[in-house]
């Protein structure tokens, strides 16, 4: 390129014509994008075009370009057309006589109904006065490849023409509706989700194609310039991605090369992160990116597919005559964007042509796929059937043998199941055996606790019946002389006894001593009714009827019977927060107390290393569950003792001092409450039991 300081002037010599002007513009590169019409009019050091159509590559300057008409006929009217939908900002300037004559702004940044003729392509009027020239400035920008095709024409002739290039649009957009709605009725037809990616993939193609020519802005959103703005990076992804995604499917690249499987889902990441780089305004960057991965992509899927047609697969051979003639049409349409071949309408529109051969190529092979499918399924059913007589006529052949084995394994069969209903009988007993031997063990423990707590009790009852019985009888002495004083025979002198008598027995301290006599005695007789009433409770361990009853109680209760378990350096502490009643089995609940605490008292006498115990009893209300959690200062458990702590005949005591049955019990009894149980523990760290018991059962 060469600097110049004047345009040359382009003669209009006829009324009824359309011409290219893109070689006879001289351009002015702002890289400094400030810079206004009246301060561009003075310039004179613009530069010449070399190239049929202005290309100016991927760049973030302003181009003005600059161009003079002298109109040679007597008709004023004329358009200029820019022939680059992509541009995202430009302007018109008409300058008769160092004048600004007109104006007129577009691009893609500015909505589509701004514009005053409706087309894909920058269409602006000139009024061109007769036999005189007139300076027309372009000021253009754009995120993308800048390549501007300039015409003028009439309004006759730059409609005509425009009606071919819709026409020929229209023909491609059938040709890819066609293809999409029959790809859609076989998905819908046969549920074979290649033919929904391949709707996918004609879908996407469709958008970048009439995207590329300006189609979707001035149908789908002309009110939305931002999704004009950034299709040109959105589209070109997705069409990559789903071209990926339907040839997996298609291709069967996963069962022939799971390796190069892998390689589409990187490219698919790449793709993804250079088009979210315009995102963030880095637009060629984007562009650059977007361009060398779709280079390597088609590349990598011509190879992939090669690789899988050596292995016989017929459909990959239509898959690489399709994607052959569409990248053809790609590498022209690339070519000429670099201007290495002259830009035209074959150069233009061969990558929609090439679209449309292999969408058709493409469906041919999908088409195909149909009658491949019929075929092995026909194969198929023929393997079958033949299979299918071979064992029919094994079948038969076995049938006498099976027979007589059948006869001899019946009466094995007979002779084993009676063998093991014996056993079974004899494995229920020893079960309700040890069952029994368990609960004989919890009565055991009742049996002592109650004989320990009530015979406290009831020794303070008796010490105290002695001592009170004395002070009755001198009370009772003291009465009989009160009696007897009617019969006195000095009144006075047998009064004056009594009252030395009462003196001499202390009788005031005698009425303090009884009423201390007979408070402890009813005392007493509380604890031991207390005692009956706990018994009482936790005496139902037997019954079957589901009941309403407070958890609260039972856990009282239980307390009550195991207070001489307890040791004496144990800090019992209740949080026994107030509670709603349940449905359950009460007695089998107590059961779950007795062996829970019983455990916990145990573990808490094994722990040598520490003094002052502490056994933790809680219960509050959570959600639909009651809670109970028992937390003891104990030797604690392992991970392996806590997951066998619920195997049935698995203890941690010595041989002959459990049966191993507890804890079962314990899983069996909250399992049929369809509550559950949670055990927190660690060695020497003590254990924490949570039950979690529903308020209904479920019936």
């Amino acid at each position: 390129m060469a600097g110049i300081t004047r345009a040359q002037i382009i003669p209009i010599v006829s009324s009824d014509y359309k011409i290219s002007v893109s070689n006879q513009v001289v351009y002015y590169e702002d890289k400094t994008q400030k810079l206004t019409i009246n301060e561009v009019k003075q310039l004179n050091n613009f530069n010449r075009i070399t190239t049929d159509v202005p290309n100016f590559g991927i760049s973030n300057s302003v181009f003005w370009l600059k161009l003079k008409i002298s109109n040679q006929t007597n008709v004023g009217d004329f358009l200029l057309q820019v022939s680059h939908p992509g541009l995202d900002k430009i302007s018109c300037y008409q300058i008769n006589d160092d004048t600004i004559f007109s104006e007129a702004h577009s691009g893609e940044y500015n909505s589509f109904n701004h514009r005053v003729i409706r087309d894909p392509d920058y269409i602006f009027n000139l009024q061109l006065p007769s036999h005189k020239i007139t300076t027309i400035l372009l000021q253009v920008s754009a995120r993308e490849n800048i390549q501007i095709p300039i015409f003028i024409g009439t309004p006759d002739r730059i409609s005509e023409s425009n009606k071919k290039r819709n026409l020929a649009v229209g023909i491609y957009i059938g040709i890819m509706l066609v293809m999409f709605f029959y790809n859609a009725f076989l998905y819908v037809t046969i549920k074979d989700k290649v033919y929904l990616y391949y709707v996918i993939y004609l879908a996407t193609v469709l958008l970048t194609q009439a995207s590329i020519h300006g189609y979707t802005f001035m149908v789908l959103w002309p009110n939305i310039p931002l999704l004009a703005v950034y299709s040109s990076f959105i589209f070109p992804t997705l069409v990559g991605i789903a071209s990926m995604v339907f040839m997996r499917e298609f291709l069967h690249v996963k069962f022939f090369y799971p390796s190069h499987n892998k390689g589409f889902i990187i490219f698919m990441f790449a793709y993804v992160c250079a088009s979210a780089f315009s995102l963030f305004g880095l637009f060629k960057v984007s562009f650059i990116l977007i361009e060398l991965i779709a280079t390597l992509v088609s590349l990598y899927m011509l190879y992939v597919g090669y690789l899988i047609y050596k292995k016989g697969f017929r459909p990959a051979g239509y898959f690489l005559l399709a994607w052959t003639v569409f990248l053809i049409g790609v590498t022209v349409y690339v070519l000429k964007d670099f201007s290495i071949l002259p830009y035209n309408n074959y150069t233009l529109y061969m990558m929609p042509l090439g679209s449309a051969a292999e969408v058709v190529l493409l469906s041919f092979a999908l088409a195909d796929r149909i009658n491949i499918l019929k075929k092995e399924k026909e194969e198929s059913q023929a393997e079958t059937m033949a299979a299918l007589r071979e064992k029919e006529k094994l079948i038969s052949e076995q049938n006498l043998m099976l027979e007589q084995k059948v006869n001899e394994r019946t009466q094995e069969l007979q002779i084993a199941n009676t063998e093991l209903g014996i056993t079974l009988k004899n494995l229920k007993d020893a079960q309700a055996q040890l069952v029994n031997a368990e609960k004989m063990a919890s009565l055991g423990q009742l049996t002592a606790g109650i004989a320990h707590e009530i015979n406290n009790p009831i020794n303070f009852v008796s010490a105290n019946i002695r001592p009170l019985q004395l002070d009755i009888n001198d009370i009772l002495l003291i009465i009989e002389k009160y009696d007897a004083l009617n019969n006195a025979a000095d009144f006075d002198q047998s009064k004056t006894d009594i009252e030395a008598y009462k003196k001499e027995i202390d009788f005031d301290y005698l009425k303090h001593e009884i009423n201390i006599l007979i408070n402890g005695i009813e005392d007493g007789a509380k604890r031991t009714a207390e005692i009956v009433k706990g018994l009482k409770n936790f005496s139902r361990l037997d019954e079957s009827d589901i009941k309403e009853a407070n958890l609260n109680e039972g856990i009282e209760s239980t307390l009550v019977l195991l207070r001489n378990s307890m040791p004496k350096s144990l800090t019992l502490i209740k949080n026994l927060n107030v509670l709603p009643n349940i449905e359950c089995y009460p007695g089998k609940l107590n059961q779950v107390f007795m062996n829970v605490l019983n455990n916990a008292l145990q573990a808490i006498e094994k722990n040598n290393q520490q003094k002052n115990h502490v056994l933790t009893i809680t219960s509050i209300l959570d959600n639909d569950f009651i809670k109970i959690t028992v937390a003891d200062t104990g030797v604690g458990m392992d991970e392996k003792v806590k997951s066998k702590i619920f195997e049935p005949f698995f203890t941690t005591k010595d041989v002959g001092e459990g049966t191993g049955l507890g804890m079962s019990i314990v899983y069996s009894i909250i399992e049929s409450h369809h509550g559950r149980i949670e055990i927190e523990s660690a060695p020497n760290q003590g254990s924490e039991v949570m039950l979690y018991l529903p308020l209904r059962l479920k019936r």
